[in-house]
């Protein structure tokens, strides 16, 4: 699809809007890390869980291509995070190995994987299967985000370590669980509420079964390649090998057509 690359006083007011929730969500962190004393691990899933919720501003766009530039933002406040400007929210998101190298490693590709999944179907104007790269984003946020807690709470006397990284039965779980309903919840928003982005209704009827056995292959796909991924890579492996299999799969689900 042939992409118009201009800009609309629409596209920066909804820029903004985006910006500013990033924003937000970054205060968020750093607020309950000084006023509330909550320890950086807990701040850091914070922004894990939420931040990458501006990518709902997507269909509001005019001209879906400038959402790239929210997550590129992002990845430059991440890389300074360690400066002087940015330094509190270095302290929300940072590890103990994070401080050391002073840099946060995770965050930063969990902004390059939102920006570079955006720009990937944005800007070849094929945001009506941008489900598929915000399912995951998705899995990412909510499925990666959720396992290391679960699995430090319920696991944490049952794990195995995989490439450097502990791994329980339970943090899978929760990876599945929550991959899942994030899927589903971008099929969903992104695939049925606006025009556009109607990959899952055919006629008035929405393709219920598809946007499950869909939700389902990402879901297992990212518990297996999280799994498996070395140390400090999941943040890329999950959401771009979970979206390459439901492309896949779509495909062969008629879901997923040019």
């Amino acid at each position: 699809m042939q992409v118009e690359f201009a800009i609309l006083p629409v596209d920066i007011v909804v820029f903004v809007i985006a910006v500013i929730y990033a924003v937000f969500v970054m205060t968020i962190g750093d607020l309950a890390r000084r006023k509330l004393n909550l320890d950086a691990e807990f701040t850091r899933k914070i922004v894990h869980l939420f931040g990458g919720g501006a990518i709902l501003t997507v269909p509001f766009f005019p001209h879906p291509w400038l959402a790239t530039f929210v997550g590129f933002l992002f990845v430059l406040m991440t890389s300074m995070a360690n400066t002087e400007r940015f330094g509190r929210f270095f302290a929300a998101m940072a590890r103990p190995e994070d401080v050391e190298n002073a840099s946060i490693r995770g965050p930063f590709w969990y902004a390059v994987s939102i920006t570079v999944l955006t720009g990937l179907f944005t800007f070849t104007g094929n945001e009506v299967i941008f489900f598929l790269g915000a399912a995951g984003i998705h899995i990412m946020m909510f499925g990666d985000g959720m396992s290391a807690p679960i699995g430090m709470k319920y696991g944490k006397n049952h794990t195995v370590v995989i490439f450097g990284s502990k791994r329980s039965l339970q943090g899978c779980l929760a990876l599945f669980a929550f991959g899942f309903l994030g899927s589903l919840l971008s099929f969903w928003y992104f695939g049925t509420l606006f025009t556009g982005y109607d990959a899952f209704v055919l006629g008035n009827a929405i393709l219920w079964t598809e946007m499950f056995i869909l939700a389902l292959v990402g879901a297992t796909t990212a518990t297996l390649v999280e799994l498996v991924s070395p140390k400090g890579t999941d943040n890329i492996t999950v959401p771009f090998i979970a979206c390459a299999v439901m492309f896949l799969v779509g495909i062969a689900l008629g879901v997923v057509v040019f």
